[in-house]
């Protein structure tokens, strides 16, 4: 038997059951290959970017199958259509053409007027007058042929002078000082009041070419009277004047007010000194001399730089000197507080007369205050510009007005009479006294006629004072037998009460004859100068 397997022979013919294997064809082949793209393709497609569109794509189509299709069956409808044809009316236009003047033949002159008022109150008439002239080479050189000739007309207003005058600006007047009548008769308009509008004029003159500069029409006429007034029993002389009241916020005083209001001393214009001033009798430092002292420090460190222009340096070398005088003065003297002290300030113009004219008013004078049906007592306490009138402190001015403040002034209107005693300064300055300076005030007025009746002279709280001690029980002596039941026990006057303000003063109950008071106080110079430079403008600065 044989081991080899069945294995056809070369030659050996094929069964019969055999078929030979057929070839396949092109499209066979190639649905073979898109087959198994197919599936490849949706193998990777849910690791691409585009897996969440193609699902979101399938959703859709299967959304659509499911909803119910709806059939749109259309048709002709017939309708009658009505169409508008519009009417073209036509418009004319009218072209309005602009026909210039003709042109002229030679020289026309001209005189155009003009009226226009300006900011100060100033009504300005402007009058354009033109006329040929030579060629324009030759008029360009002449001064003569391009200028304006300024003219400003001002009526100077008279005084008040008659009770009937007088009653016009406050008809309270009369009743209030009863004793008029019997000094008018006698009555003089002081030459103060020429003095005065004198003054205005010649500012204005000085201005003339400086409009915005011009003294505007409300402080030209801010005065309305000034009289000499004289009563003809007592001899008591009054200086009388009718005027506005504007506000002045000036003064400081360490000793009394170791502290001053921002609101206060960074106002416009503001001074710490006033004319009316006395030693210091304590040791508080003035509540400015640290900022003044800073301040001529700074000067001094700008002097000492090299190479300022020379107009800079005469500059800092005036301020040096000022404020080293005035921080002497706050070192040495205190100063009135015109946010607590009652007084007026008066012209510079009446400084100086005091030898030439009894009714010179001075620093230190006592004046009463009339506005309506009240009268409040004060002193002449400051100077003020020489062509101005009407200032009193800011402590008068609310009183008169509570709405006063250092920018607005209490009476606007010539409503505010001043009646002045001259010749009553204290020949020595100290620290305000309420109580006497209204007692000396009461006592002057009671020498010109005395307050109507129904009247009484303002009270002025003392702001500086300290509360009374409380009252205590006196002690039984010993062996004495204590009081009665229900008898209240004997009490003891407080400490400082040793007197009472009438027999204090009694012995300046009279006021002082003419005898000039002293002028030489050291500052006052100073002060008056302060007041006719930094005070030019605080009446023009409040309305």
């Amino acid at each position: 038997m044989s081991l080899e397997p069945d294995t056809p022979v070369e030659n050996d013919p094929p069964p019969a059951s055999w078929q030979p294997r057929q070839k396949r064809g092109c499209f066979s082949s190639a649905a073979r290959v898109l087959f198994l793209l197919i599936i490849l393709t949706g193998l990777l497609l849910p690791f691409t970017p585009f897996a969440g569109k193609i699902k979101r794509g399938i959703q859709d189509i299967v959304e659509s199958a499911r909803t119910t299709k709806e059939r749109v069956i259309t048709r002709d409808v017939m309708h009658d259509v009505i169409k508008e044809v519009p009417v073209v009316k036509e418009v004319t236009k009218e072209v309005i053409r602009e026909v210039q003047p003709p042109l002229p033949e030679k020289y026309i002159p001209r005189k155009d007027i003009d009226v226009a008022t300006l900011f100060n109150g100033i009504t300005v008439k402007t009058n354009l007058l033109t006329e040929q002239g030579s060629f324009a080479s030759l008029e360009r050189l002449d001064p003569e042929s391009y200028k304006a000739e300024f003219q400003l007309s001002i009526r100077v207003p008279k005084a008040n002078q008659t009770a009937v005058e007088l009653s016009r600006i406050n008809k309270h007047l009369p009743a209030i000082l009863p004793g008029l009548d019997a000094m008018l008769p006698a009555a003089k308009v002081s030459g103060f009041y020429y003095k005065l509008y004198e003054n205005k004029t010649n500012r204005v003159q000085n201005d003339l070419t400086r409009l915005n500069r011009i003294l505007d029409r409300h402080n030209f006429y801010d005065t309305e009277t000034i009289l000499e007034l004289t009563h003809p029993a007592t001899q008591r002389r009054a200086l009388l004047i009718q005027s506005e009241m504007d506000v002045v916020a000036d003064g400081s005083d360490g000793d009394r007010m170791p502290t001053l209001s921002e609101y206060i001393y960074l106002s416009d214009y503001y001074q710490p000194f006033t004319s009316y001033a006395w030693p210091k009798t304590t040791k508080n430092p003035n509540p400015l001399l640290a900022k003044w002292e800073e301040r001529l420090k700074k000067a001094q460190d700008e002097y000492a730089v090299k190479g300022l222009p020379a107009s800079r340096n005469r500059e800092l070398s005036s301020l040096i000197s000022t404020l080293k005088v005035e921080v002497g003065e706050m070192k040495a003297r205190s100063s009135l507080i015109a946010e607590k002290d009652p007084f007026i300030v008066i012209s510079l113009l009446f400084r100086g007369y005091a030898d030439q004219n009894k009714f010179t008013p001075q620093i230190g004078d006592y004046a009463a205050v009339i506005h309506e049906g009240k009268i409040y007592p004060a002193i002449c306490g400051d100077y003020g510009p020489s062509f101005k009138m009407g200032e009193a402190s800011l402590l008068m001015a609310k009183t008169i007005n509570p709405k006063s403040t250092p920018y607005i002034r209490p009476e606007s209107d010539l409503k505010v009479t001043y009646l002045i005693f001259p010749g009553t300064a204290e020949e020595k300055r100290s620290a305000p006294d309420l109580a006497k300076w209204k007692e000396k005030c009461a006592a002057l007025i009671g020498e010109v006629g005395g307050i109507g009746a129904g009247y009484v002279l303002h009270t002025w709280e003392d702001p500086f004072k300290k509360p009374e001690p409380p009252a205590t029980t006196t002690p039984a002596a010993d062996g004495s037998s204590p009081p009665a039941t229900g008898t209240p026990a004997q009490t003891a006057p407080p400490a400082n009460a040793t007197s009472s303000p009438a027999a204090s003063s009694s012995s300046t109950a009279t006021p002082p004859t003419t005898a000039t008071p002293q002028t030489s106080k050291s500052g006052e110079s100073q002060s008056a100068a302060k007041a006719a430079t930094s005070k030019a403008g605080s009446k023009s600065k409040t309305n």
